[in-house]
């Protein structure tokens, strides 16, 4: 068994093909391909189950990917602790949304503190709109920012992980799939105020929805309380809602929109060493895949 197997089977994990998993690798697929072939020979079980559109990890294969991304965290750790005697060390900061700091930030702070003990990461997760984390890049307050896109010019962008926008409803209410705007008559409307969800209520509305707000709130939590209570509907990024309580429902809009997330800096910034240490665990896909938001398909690289 080799180190090179397990990183193949988690790559093809992660992105739901051969094809996709040698594009990150840069590798071919045949290489991948025997690879595995060869790993599941070792193990004497079938850990893929492979299909035109893609591949899925069998029952034993979920088992046998638990423990390759431990080993592979092992790994990381171990080529970290031969250069301790070049730590990197300081402070970063990161301003980005609540469901940012909730749902994905905690693992790259327990990844980052394995990695680089010395290197302390400080997040302000209070932003509710993409110019709020920019006005913090631009003052100074935070060396990295994770905003919606589009960011402004002026900085280094990196797209980065991405969630759906969706419809939030009350779960006492029946609705038919696919619903349509007609379904939502008569339930009020309560709008998240920030300039991303103006942007896709703006294409809903091109799409047929006529319904105006009866309330606009800035914080998508309590928006998402409202609705828990009967108090109305609303049009929230997944993440935000996620996990949404028993009262609520999550549906799908009648037409797709996507949150884009990216990692925004000023460039001398994003070019510092302990600045790159961090962005190189935020971008880590293993990393992504790992978390909870990552394994129930809301959070998405892109």
């Amino acid at each position: 068994m080799k180190l090179s197997q397990l990183h193949m089977l988690v790559a093809v994990a992660d992105h739901g093909s051969f094809s996709a998993a040698a594009a990150e690798l840069g590798c071919t697929q045949s290489r991948i391909s025997h690879a595995i072939a060869e790993l599941e020979r070792e193990l004497d079980a079938r850990l893929l189950a492979r299909a035109r559109d893609g591949s899925l990890p069998t029952e034993a294969g979920l088992r046998v990917l638990d423990k390759a991304r431990a080993m592979l965290r092992l790994e990381d750790a171990l080529r970290a602790s031969v250069r301790d005697d070049d730590a990197i060390e300081g402070r970063v900061r990161i301003a980005c949304f609540r469901s940012i700091g909730t749902h994905l930030l905690p693992y790259v702070a327990e990844a980052l503190a394995a990695r680089h003990p010395q290197l302390v990461l400080d997040i302000d997760d209070g932003c509710n709109d993409r110019l709020e984390v920019v006005a913090a890049l631009r003052a100074g307050r935070a060396d990295v920012g994770i905003a919606q896109l589009p960011v402004e010019d002026g900085f280094v962008v990196h797209p980065y992980v991405a969630d759906d926008y969706v419809l939030v409803v009350p779960a006492a209410r029946a609705f038919t799939l696919p619903v349509t705007w007609d379904q939502l008559d008569g339930l009020p409307f309560i709008r998240l105020g920030c300039s991303g969800a103006d942007a896709i209520l703006a294409r809903c509305r091109a799409a047929g929805l006529a319904a105006t707000a009866e309330r606009t709130l800035g914080n998508d939590t309590s928006i998402a309380a409202m609705v828990a209570r009967g108090m109305g509907w609303s049009i929230l990024p997944r993440l935000a809602t996620y996990p949404e309580p028993d009262e609520v429902r999550v549906l799908p809009l009648p037409i797709p929109a996507r949150r884009q997330f990216a990692l925004a800096g000023a460039r001398d910034t994003m070019r510092s060493r302990h600045v790159k240490a961090v962005l190189d665990v935020l971008r880590d896909r293993r990393l992504l895949a790992a978390t909870r938001a990552g394994q129930a398909g809301i959070l998405r690289w892109t």
